[in-house]
């Protein structure tokens, strides 16, 4: 059977905010704001996954408080990467919204007190517990993206119990179509799925929507580049790992993205789940 080929989305529109503008103007605008005092990290807005099994996304938009609710988001991927973070005593508080021990990238995790670094796959905080529990470090992935005729970046922390199938899903769409995801549109939306408890929670599905228009080829390359340069001075905070209800002690409970999670109820994708991404 011969493969289908990804049909060009023409209908999907990658805009910066600078369309219309004519070069002088836009040179002389870039030139001002480098007089201005350069600002760290990456600004965004969140898109957030409900808790108890709820299938529409909430995307913030104007006003953080009264966010829009989407239950499919088609965008463009720009940047993705895993992340791991430890926090003493509990977790979310006010004062206690940065963790002890984090790491950008899964695999090496600084200690914000001493600047001790620490490998994540020998940690013992990394670890499952010996009665099935889960890690008292907190695994998740930030998912950098753009929607169709909208110049703000989208930020989406994929909940530990869905990593692995979003993991799957990305390394099999990339992998069949040979094209990386910030040439392509994805689908994301939200299942309603089950924990060995019984208790219902929301699972993040990907699916491939099609091909992204030539045209914007090199400005998702030159924004990944930007992002992949700049993601490092986004701090991880508690916000990452919000969620509506507080997880059980069972360790297949969903961790979702809007009230704050207990010590327990994270899972985390197996070892050789990473290794099928061909992307960082």
């Amino acid at each position: 059977m011969a493969k289908q080929e990804l049909m060009t989305m023409e209908n999907f529109h990658l805009v910066t905010g600078y369309e219309g503008m004519d070069d002088d103007l836009k040179e002389e605008l870039m030139d001002a704001m480098e007089d201005m005092d350069e600002e760290k990290g990456i600004v965004c807005r969140q898109i957030k996954v409900p808790s108890g099994g709820g299938k529409a996304f909430e995307v913030e938009g104007d006003d953080p408080d009264d966010p829009e609710v989407m239950k499919e988001i088609e965008a463009v991927i720009l940047f993705t990467h895993r992340m791991n973070s430890y926090w003493e005593g509990e977790f979310g508080s006010e004062d206690n919204k940065l963790p002890v021990c984090s790491s950008y990238d899964a695999k090496k995790g600084i200690v914000l007190d001493t600047g001790e670094i620490r490998d994540c796959e020998t940690c013992s905080l990394n670890q499952y517990g010996e009665d099935g529990t889960g890690k008292p470090c907190k695994n998740i992935r930030r998912v950098y993206m753009m929607l169709s005729g909208r110049s703000e970046l989208y930020l989406l922390s994929v909940p530990p119990t869905s990593i692995k199938d979003v993991n799957k899903q990305l390394a099999r769409i990339m992998g069949s179509n040979k094209v990386p995801y910030t040439r392509m549109v994805v689908k994301f939306s939200l299942e309603k799925a089950k924990n060995k408890g019984g208790i219902e929670y929301s699972k993040v599905v990907v699916n491939k929507c099609g091909m992204l228009p030539e045209a914007y080829f090199q400005t998702t390359a030159a924004l990944r580049k930007e992002l992949k340069e700049k993601y490092m001075e986004v701090a991880i905070t508690a916000d990452d790992y919000n969620t509506a209800e507080k997880p059980t002690e069972d360790s297949f409970v969903e961790v979702n993205t809007a009230e704050k999670p207990t010590e327990d109820g994270f899972v985390e994708v197996p070892e050789n789940a990473e290794d099928e991404l061909p992307f960082a």
